[in-house]
């Protein structure tokens, strides 16, 4: 077993049965955290590690996001905040509603998930029933549900990436050679018709946005059909399928030297290598995402990297910064604004890299009570030159 993984399972026991108690008079702020940790299938009954010498890399999404709040638990205790953390593995063989009969939630302040599917539905009912405010941290999703104004979603969906996408294109590239590239399927129609849709005005479409459907067996010749040797060509992708994106940007690379290109991606591509290509050096890659690491440039990211590497003999993923912003960001306004902490989702006094912006929605237009909140500060950025920069 590596450092990095008996660091994680000690570090994960001490706070897993360690509090942070407030004086008996005032109420103490007690927040559940759920994260998929696998630690039945990482550990046997006696408690030794039995995944070899490596951490698998399905439990590395879970693990990081773990990581980053746990600093911030440190960062937190440092700051005297005082509150109640009880940390649980959605991939434990007790589900999430056994957990609810044996009174889990009772008491709970804060639910706190970085979940989806089926256990993302399932904490988003018991918040509506217990009336318990839920950070879904990482889930792009709503899960069709309504009328539930304790669920607040920090990633932003979809829908709200590609209005970011096509409000960007609209105001700095509208007058150029625009492609849409995507497959024949169910899921790419959705992201046409979201495009269509925000395109269309009373007089016809805003942009000239030519798409072109594309079969599994394209080339860059394929691509450079639908180009302009005389135009600035923006290309955007249509589709969110990982396979289809890889190889337009690896196709897009070949025509970088004869075409004047800027590639717009979708929020799904900020961990792609394939945009570190040298052929890609030059060319603008723009895609949205709810996250900019500054890196570098920003004192407390420096700090976090180094903290991060001394626990963990690793450098932190997104998921660990995401993972330190909202702990750090919740468990204030928790403790901070108790009961009233969905009045106060627009504070920004402890953001630490990350502007949110949280977003009462009501899908009834007459609706008063929100269905769910959700973050709709979406970034635009660009890699370029070996830099990731944001452009708004």
């Amino acid at each position: 077993m590596t450092k990095a993984g008996f660091l994680f399972f000690t570090t994960l026991l001490f706070i897993t049965h360690t509090g942070f108690t407030q004086d008996s008079s005032a109420k103490t702020t007690r927040i559940a955290f759920f994260a998929p940790l696998y630690l039945d299938s990482a550990f046997d009954a006696s408690g030794n590690y039995r995944l070899g010498k490596t951490v698998p890399r399905y439990i590395n999404a879970g693990l990081d996001f773990y990581q980053g709040a746990a600093l911030a638990i440190d960062s937190l205790d440092k700051e005297g905040l005082e509150f109640d953390l009880q940390v649980y593995d959605t991939k434990n063989k007790t589900s999430i509603y056994e957990l609810a009969d044996n009174g889990a939630f009772n008491d709970v302040d804060l639910i706190i998930g970085t979940v989806s599917g089926s256990e993302y539905l399932d904490l988003a009912t018991i918040a509506r029933e217990k009336q318990i405010p839920f950070v879904s941290a990482t889930y792009p999703n709503d899960g069709g549900i309504s009328g539930n104004p304790f669920v607040i979603i920090v990633n932003s969906k979809l829908n709200t990436h590609l209005q970011a996408i096509y409000n960007y294109v609209l105001r700095n590239l509208g007058t150029n050679n625009i492609v849409m590239f995507r497959r024949q399927n169910a899921a790419d129609d959705r992201i046409t018709e979201v495009f269509k849709s925000l395109n269309a005005s009373s007089s016809g479409q805003v942009l000239n946005i030519k798409t072109n459907t594309l079969n599994a067996a394209f080339t860059p010749q394929s691509i450079a059909a639908s180009l302009d040797k005389a135009r600035e060509n923006v290309i955007i992708c249509g589709s969110l399928d990982e396979s289809f994106s890889k190889k337009l940007i690896a196709a897009v690379g070949t025509l970088a030297s004869t075409y004047k290109i800027t590639l717009v991606g979708m929020p799904t591509w900020e961990d792609y290598r394939e945009l570190e290509a040298a052929e890609l050096r030059t060319l603008p890659v723009i895609y949205s995402s709810t996250f900019f690491n500054p890196g570098e440039e920003h004192a407390w990211s420096t700090y976090f990297s180094q903290q991060y590497a001394v626990r963990t003999y690793s450098a932190p993923s997104e998921m660990a910064f995401r993972g330190y912003e909202v702990m750090y960001l919740f468990a204030h306004l928790a403790t901070q604004f108790n009961d009233a902490l969905l009045q106060h989702l627009s504070d920004k006094n402890h953001h630490v890299l990350t502007d949110f912006d949280f977003r009462p929605i009501h899908w009834s237009k007459n609706g008063t009570t929100p269905d769910y909140y959700e973050n709709k500060r979406v970034y635009i950025l660009q890699q370029l030159t070996d830099t990731l920069s944001k452009l708004n």
